[in-house]
């Protein structure tokens, strides 16, 4: 019988939340618990309703709105994404990384915001993400929209939850082409370099292997809260990106298919 790894990372987020967040005996028991907490939560990733229009049963929306933000100062989603992230580094070794930036429209958000070069100058928000050959994503970063993406290589693979395996390729476009930036793949962090030159041929060969952080981004547009930022902060926001990526690596760890590249 095959284990149940999306009961495996709510497992993972439960313990995290139970160490962090110890009950208190004092006040009125709450109702709410982990299970209608997280169904609230994913709700409101996968549908983009407001939270005033959640429905939970016996539960208001703003107990699980508070709920949220208590878990966000734990920083509850992260650890629990990074430990099942161990394992499914222990199960399968990637063929290459894959690392690229998109614009997430900004409604409310008050940090990590700037103009976007691409939408008339309105403000928007920057996510770097370096994801394996089969689109798990190892590392996050968030960025103001005017920030030039070679500038944010270094601070991106410096921010993986798992270190990233030395001697794998690392494929991006041609905004991360710089001298730099190439000497800092290869010698800082191991990696083979293949950041695209400037002034090479865009084929669909060459892009063949990075095209699966495309798809990674195609996956989160399919999430309707991930499309907009309505959050005024962005931990909010990085927080629903982790449940979405732990549900994603859970699937993607359940299917034998995937596991079937493994450490060679």
């Amino acid at each position: 019988m095959g284990v149940d790894y999306a009961k495996l990372y709510k497992n993972l987020l439960e313990i995290e939340i139970s160490n962090s967040c110890p009950k208190y005996r004092r006040g009125r028991p709450s109702k709410i618990t982990f299970e209608k907490a997280f169904d609230g939560i994913q709700t409101i990733i996968h549908t983009g309703m407001p939270w005033r229009c959640l429905k939970c049963h016996d539960v208001a929306h703003i107990t699980v709105f508070k709920t949220l933000h208590k878990w966000i100062s734990v920083d509850a989603f992260s650890r629990s994404y990074t430990r099942l992230l161990k394992l499914y580094s222990l199960k399968r070794r990637p063929k290459h990384y894959a690392i690229d930036s998109t614009f997430i429209k900004n409604m409310y958000g008050r940090d990590s915001v700037g103009r976007n070069p691409t939408d008339r100058g309105r403000k928007a928000t920057k996510m770097t993400v370096t994801v394996d050959d089969i689109g798990v994503p190892h590392a996050f970063l968030f960025s103001g929209a005017n920030v030039s993406d070679f500038k944010l290589l270094d601070k991106t693979l410096d921010s993986a939850m798992v270190p990233l395996v030395r001697g794998t390729p690392l494929y991006a476009d041609k905004g991360y082409d710089s001298k730099y930036n190439h000497a800092l793949s290869s010698n800082k962090y191991g990696l083979c370099d293949r950041l695209f030159r400037r002034r090479s041929i865009n084929t669909r060969r060459t892009h063949a292997k990075r095209g699966i952080v495309e798809r990674f981004f195609a996956w989160n547009d399919k999430q309707r809260r991930l499309l907009v930022r309505y959050e005024q902060k962005i931990a909010t926001y990085a927080a629903f990106m982790y449940v979405h990526s732990g549900l994603l690596l859970a699937k993607r760890l359940g299917s034998e298919k995937s596991m079937h590249g493994a450490a060679r």
